[in-house]
Parts: structure tokens; C-alpha cells; sequence
């Protein structure tokens, strides 16, 4: 938690952090794209980075049920923005678990490539339904909003990222695709930051606006986490596509 907080008192660091995370999708599928890069990203994990990834994937899965629960019996958008964001994490760090389970495949590349394309699609089109509820509801600001279990479910949520980016930390410059998972949990974390705190105004202020702009907010972050990965992916499998067998 001591390097989270690190982070989060930092702007500069997190910019950073989220430059470099567009970065590992980049390097990653540069990788795939040109059929080389460096070692870490082309051996198999170790046992300590597996059960790194497979302590974070069930603790997301888990978390991202249980978000969506109180979501629906809060009236939250925001809140059901953030469960949508960490369901496709799931989907994400399950990535690469398997991606960690086919390296010694020969057509390895070419599903790894096939499969990020597939996460990058289906963020767009959470970003752009998010997108378009949240202007429905800053148009229309719901009055029903409530802000106490959205807050206490926010706070365990920044808790439980936290403790997933604490332990994938030590083994992000081991691998790339634990590089990515760990500053995937560092954005899970600021999203569940932002509905904190738009629950705190809502409950101190009674503006329920906040609800419908920390939405825009998760959807922006899932976008701009979304075109890359579609870009580079596609790329990947069309120059995969002219390759000989």
C-alpha cells in the first residue's frame, strides 16, 4: 500500500506510469509484429509471477461481481462504470495467464495478436455505452444515488487494487505482460479513487452530477487503453497474415 500511496501523491509519476503502460501494450505487440524483442517477454513466467496473476484474477473476478451487485441497488453509474472497467480486466489478466500457457506454440503470435484484438473491441464498445450514459445522465442527473454504500464499496475496491498492484509490482519488469496487469491495476485504482470521490460530493453537496462525470471520466480511460491496443493488434495480424507458414 506504501507504494501506492508513493504513486498517488506523485501526478508525475502517474503520467508517467500511464505512458508506460500504453507503452507495454506497444512493446508488446511490436513483439508480435516483428517476431522479436527481449527476453523477458518471450520466456515463461515464473511459479511467484503465475500466482501473482492468479491471486489478482481471482480478487478482480470476485470484486467485480460484487461492485456490480451494489451498483444496481445504488443507482450508481459510476460505480457500474468501474465494475464494467474491471470485468475487462478480468478478461485482461486471464489474457495473460494464457498467453503465459502457449509461448511454446507456433502459432503463439498469431492468438496472442487475434485475442488482444478481441479485449480492444470489446472496451470500445464499453467505452462508448459508458460514454453515452454518462451524458444521459449529466443532461438528466439522477436524485437517487446512494452515496454511502457507493463510497464503502469504492473504498474496498481501491483496497483490493491496491494489494493487486502491491503484488505484481515486484515482478513488473520481469515481464511484459505483468508489467501490463500491474499498471492495470494502478488505473482500476484511480477509477475506484474517482467514484470515491464523487460519492463524498454527492453525500456532502447532494451533486449527483459528479456520478455522470466520473463515468465520462472511466469511459475516456478505457478509450484511450482501447485504440492502441486495436491498432497495434490489428497490424500485428495482418503482417502475421503475410508470413509463410
Amino acid at each position: 500500500m506504501a507504494r501506492l500511496a508513493v504513486y498517488s501523491s506523485h501526478p508525475a509519476r502517474l503520467r508517467s506510469l500511464f505512458a508506460e503502460f500504453m507503452h507495454a501494450h506497444h512493446h508488446h505487440l511490436d513483439h508480435v509484429h516483428h517476431g522479436h524483442g527481449d527476453s523477458c517477454s518471450a520466456s515463461k513466467p515464473a511459479p511467484k509471477q503465475l500466482r501473482a496473476l492468479k491471486i489478482a484474477l481471482v480478487l478482480v473476478t470476485c470484486f467485480s461481481g460484487a461492485e456490480l451487485w451494489v451498483s444496481a441497488h445504488s443507482n450508481s453509474l459510476s460505480l457500474l462504470a468501474d465494475a464494467g472497467h474491471m470485468a475487462t480486466d478480468v478478461f485482461a489478466i486471464a489474457l495473460a495467464l494464457w498467453a503465459a500457457s502457449q509461448v511454446d506454440r507456433d502459432d503463439s503470435e498469431r492468438r496472442n495478436a487475434l485475442a488482444a484484438l478481441v479485449n480492444g473491441g470489446v472496451l470500445l464498445l464499453l467505452s462508448s455505452w459508458l460514454s453515452w450514459e454518462a451524458i444521459t445522465a449529466l443532461l438528466s442527473p439522477p436524485t437517487d444515488i446512494l452515496s454511502l454504500p457507493v463510497a464503502i464499496t469504492a473504498a474496498v475496491g481501491l483496497g483490493v487494487n491496491g494489494l493487486n498492484a502491491y503484488l505484481l509490482h515486484a515482478h513488473a519488469d520481469e515481464n511484459l505482460n505483468l508489467r501490463a496487469a500491474f499498471l492495470h491495476m494502478l488505473a482500476d485504482a484511480g477509477s475506484c479513487l474517482g467514484v470515491l470521490i464523487g460519492a463524498l460530493l454527492i453525500a456532502q453537496f447532494g451533486w449527483y452530477w459528479a456520478d455522470g462525470v466520473v463515468s465520462g471520466a472511466i469511459a475516456l480511460l478505457i478509450a484511450t487503453t482501447a485504440l492502441p491496443l486495436v491498432r497495434q493488434s490489428w497490424a500485428s495480424l495482418n503482417q502475421l497474415s503475410t508470413m509463410p507458414e
